[in-house]
């Protein structure tokens, strides 16, 4: 199809130009086409180019389309046979196609055609001295631009040639690359330890699926609704955003197996050893930073429950010693023992206490201390942490979130198990609210002196019926369940039983189509100073 565009060019070009000239011809002298040569000449150009837009030039051999030329170059030589006319300069046309797309043998035939039709058609006024002059001034035109522009074409196709091979190797290149990148890729992401590369303005260019299904993430980056969330100690405090270990890595920070607490979306915490290492400067002039996150939590794990056997291992041992050597000593203050007894129960007693000696050293080093109590926690930073984590989430609803109230609440608590309520009750009223909703958190003191916590949406609501089962385990409402809404039934649950724990009290009331509201009310004192 492209030979047959290239030809229809080139034909209709030469056409155009043929019309043109007749056009003028008509205007300024019309006499001419009593010449029958001039008219055949004319006709022979509007059958050609009939035949050239007919024929399926893509079936025929490739010479076959010098048919073409070279009847051009016939009907300019009956052209000429005009005495008024030199019409021989068309004869360019068809010696620049034969040397743009045929060999020099064929751009030399058609310069010697041209020579005949000269010889055979045109005008023979004058001496024969210039007629000869002609012929030659003709041909040595016509063979100057064949050859130069035949050199040119093929340069011209050399140089495409060349650009051509040039641009498969480009494209194979490429193909290696990216099949490097594919097969890197695919060694990243089998890797049992989490990458991420962060710039310094806290862009994040690459990571991997450890990364992604440690911190919660799509194959895009996103945060998913389960997101994980760092603290400082398991149980502790969650991390603030600019402390986090992207953060630190985006702000310049040098960590080395930096010990990192993570509850992740499943609900259970991992142990992490954070390190990171400069790499090259990214576009832009950034700074770029690998993030290796290594999950040792089955190290601790295993050295737990390693502490936990030899402390129950030595307890275990360290009562039939006592009994041992509680006997021996009975058996040591009897003076009817006969000869080497005595001996012996030394021998006895001096291994019991080596031994005693033994165990209460491994019980020193296994010991756990005990629990530690609640502690002071400011309900103003649980709250407003846990907004901060689901900000994102909210914004991606196009809900509004509000927090009022009082600047300062401590109560005495458990700051992972209160951040655990507020992650719930959140993620509830951003699940329940549709877009454009508003959510509001308020902290104040109930009239009763305890610490009152409301969370207030404008969303779908719930019946009485579904309100009396909603701590249930498992229950979810059928609107719920109807419109996809994903969740397992359980939060509800978990929050009262860690409010509860804290001698705290959780009141929900709900209205279809206005919205939910949820109280939570905590004692101003720490359970320990209530019960005394």
């Amino acid at each position: 199809m492209v030979r047959t565009v290239s030809i229809w060019r080139w034909q209709l070009v030469f056409t155009g130009s043929i019309v043109a000239i007749v056009v003028m011809i008509t205007a300024f002298k019309p006499q001419t086409f009593a010449n029958p040569l001039v008219v055949a000449g004319v006709g022979l150009v509007i059958v050609t180019t009939l035949m050239t837009l007919a024929l399926p030039w893509h079936r025929l051999p490739r010479t076959a389309a010098t048919v073409v030329p070279l009847l051009d170059a016939l009907a300019v030589g009956f052209t000429t046979n005009a005495p008024d006319l030199r019409l021989g300069f068309l004869w360019v046309f068809p010696v620049v196609w034969l040397a743009s797309y045929f060999t020099m043998p064929w751009v030399l035939g058609g310069i010697a055609f041209i020579s005949a039709t000269l010889v055979l058609f045109a005008d023979q006024s004058g001496t024969p001295a210039d007629i000869l002059l002609r012929l030659l001034t003709l041909v040595i035109t016509l063979g100057f631009l064949g050859v130069t522009v035949r050199i040119g074409a093929q340069r011209s196709r050399a140089a495409r040639r060349l650009l051509q091979r040039r641009s498969e190797q480009v494209n194979r290149a490429a193909e290696r690359a990216e099949a490097n990148q594919r097969r890197v890729t695919q060694i990243v992401d089998a890797l049992s330890v989490a990458l991420v590369v962060v710039t310094t303005g806290g862009r994040v260019l690459q990571m991997n699926d450890a990364y992604r299904t440690l911190y919660g993430r799509d194959r895009f980056g996103a945060a998913l609704p389960s997101a994980a969330v760092e603290y400082d100690a398991r149980r502790g405090t969650a991390l603030p955003p600019s402390r986090t270990s992207l953060a630190r890595a985006a702000g310049g920070e040098r960590l080395q197996a930096e010990r990192v607490w993570l509850f992740d979306g499943t609900g259970q915490w991992r142990a992490l050893e954070v390190s990171t290492q400069p790499m090259a400067t990214a576009g832009e002039g950034e700074d770029i930073t690998l993030v290796v996150i290594d999950d040792v939590t089955a190290l601790l794990e295993v050295d737990e429950e390693r502490r936990t056997f030899n402390a129950v291992v030595s307890h275990e041992l360290r009562n039939p010693l006592t009994a041992i050597l509680g006997h021996v000593d009975l058996l040591r203050e009897r003076d009817d023992l006969p000869g080497r007894v005595p001996a012996q129960l030394e021998i006895i007693a001096h291994a019991g206490e080596r031994m005693q000696d033994l165990v209460s050293s491994i019980l020193q080093q296994t010991s756990r201390s005990a629990q530690e109590p609640f502690a002071p926690v400011d309900l103003r930073e649980v709250v407003e942490a846990a907004a901060a984590s689901y900000a994102p989430v909210i914004a991606g609803n196009r809900q509004e979130l509000g927090i009022g109230g009082a600047a300062r609440l401590v109560i005495s608590g458990d700051p992972f198990r209160l951040r655990q309520v507020l992650d719930n009750l959140l993620s509830n009223a951003a699940k329940y609210t549709p877009a454009g909703g508003r959510i509001e958190i308020g902290l104040g003191t109930a009239t009763t002196g305890q610490a009152e916590v409301t969370i207030v949406d404008d969303g779908f609501g719930m019946t009485p019926e579904d309100l009396s089962r909603v701590f249930e385990p498992y229950f979810r409402t059928e609107s719920a369940v109807r419109a996809g809404i994903s969740g397992t039934g359980l939060g509800m649950g978990i929050v009262r039983e860690i409010v509860a724990a804290h001698e705290g009290s959780i009141d929900v009331s709900s209205e279809i189509a206005v919205g939910t509201r949820v109280t939570l009310r905590f004692p101003p004192r720490s359970p320990e100073e209530v019960q005394t």
